[in-house]
């Protein structure tokens, strides 16, 4: 039988650590290990862990070490052949350890499952990532290497095999204090392959409380994106030539997502732009050249407007877009029906 380790990395969650511990526990048997990491929490977090006992492998940090720290303590505890980092604040849906199990093959280095978006109190709704965004699966190296990402998802929609894990743990654990799950869905694939299961897997919380919400500041939460993209390339490189892959040094700038978070600070706050050489013009022109071309062409109709509009566009007009779009409860009411009536044309006259 496979030994799966669960390990949930916890911070000041103690409203929702014991949702996510019953939620595994309440599907485990003999051949899962549940391990809880505490990042030095200061709620009760601790009392909650204590009161599993034995039923649970608690790894206490006397000092806080993030995100990254968290994933490189609980995995140094683990033994099982597959490995799920579970957010303190998400957790299993009935029957997920069961899925697991039944999908496990040879040479897969990484599993992406959909999960069910949750709200604070567990009321599940949406598929994340949406049905109509497809998941990376198979060999998905050169499209890495080339484009810095790929269509995957996040912490608690992520299963991992301990080989593969082993060839890139730990990591660096204050490049990655938030998105440690960026840092292993970016080089994992670089040693085995991809397989995504359409399946919920978990229910992904989204509350005010999560790194994931950014809802104080957009030029907050971009800025962020871009260091952490940074950080995320530069494993990216490090990796590849570890194994003798070849990569560019300016992976970069044949990172759609990446560049469009560029153009949006540039907007935003352009004084204090983070990459001096930056125009919207240049910016724009490769985020252009980065839009695959294997993508569907009313996707590629639509990204290529987006950065033309983003990229040579009206200041005021760019900004007003990258609200829309990225704050979605911003969008007057008619801005959203058009926009939703252009992509129904749009797919009909493409079909």
């Amino acid at each position: 039988m496979t030994i799966l380790s669960i390990i949930i990395s916890n911070f000041n969650y103690a409203h929702f650590l014991p949702v996510a511990i019953d939620s595994v526990l309440s599907q485990a048997d003999d051949e899962v290990e549940l391990i809880v990491v505490d990042d030095v929490s200061s709620d009760h977090s601790r009392e909650i862990i204590a009161g599993y006992g034995e039923r649970i492998t608690p790894v206490l940090h006397e000092v806080n070490k993030g995100h990254g720290g968290a994933f490189n303590s609980g995995f140094a505890a683990s033994r099982g052949d597959l490995v799920m980092f579970l957010d303190a604040d998400d957790f299993l849906l009935p029957g997920a350890i069961e899925a697991i199990r039944a999908n496990v093959e040879q040479g897969v280095a990484i599993y992406h499952y959909r999960m069910l978006i949750a709200d604070e109190t567990g009321t599940l709704g949406d598929l994340f990532p949406p049905e109509q965004q497809s998941l990376a699966s198979g060999d998905i190296a050169s499209k890495l290497l080339k484009h810095g990402r790929y269509d995957g998802t996040i912490t608690s929609g992520l299963v991992f095999s301990r080989a593969a894990l082993a060839q890139v743990m730990p990591m660096d654990q204050e490049a990655f204090r938030q998105g440690g799950d960026g840092y292993l869905s970016a080089v994992v694939p670089l040693y085995g392959e991809s397989r995504s299961i359409d399946r919920p897997l978990s229910g992904y919380r989204r509350h005010g409380a999560n790194h994931s919400s950014f809802q104080s500041s957009l030029l907050k939460r971009t800025r962020w994106y871009l260091n952490h993209d940074a950080e995320r390339h530069r494993e990216i490189i490090r990796h590849a030539r570890r194994l003798g892959l070849p990569v560019e040094d300016t992976i970069s700038r044949h990172d759609k997502s990446h560049l469009e978070s560029r153009l949006v600070s540039l907007l935003l706050a352009p004084e204090s732009h983070p990459f001096a050489e930056d125009t919207r013009a240049r910016v724009a022109g490769d985020a252009l050249k980065a839009i695959p071309e294997t993508a569907l062409l009313r996707t590629k109709i639509g990204q290529r407007l987006w950065f033309v509009l983003l990229g040579y566009g009206p200041k005021p007009m760019a900004r007003k877009l990258i609200m829309w779009k990225l704050e979605p409860d911003s969008r007057p009411t008619a801005v959203a029906k058009t926009g939703r009536f252009l992509r129904t044309r749009l797919g009909l006259m493409l079909r």
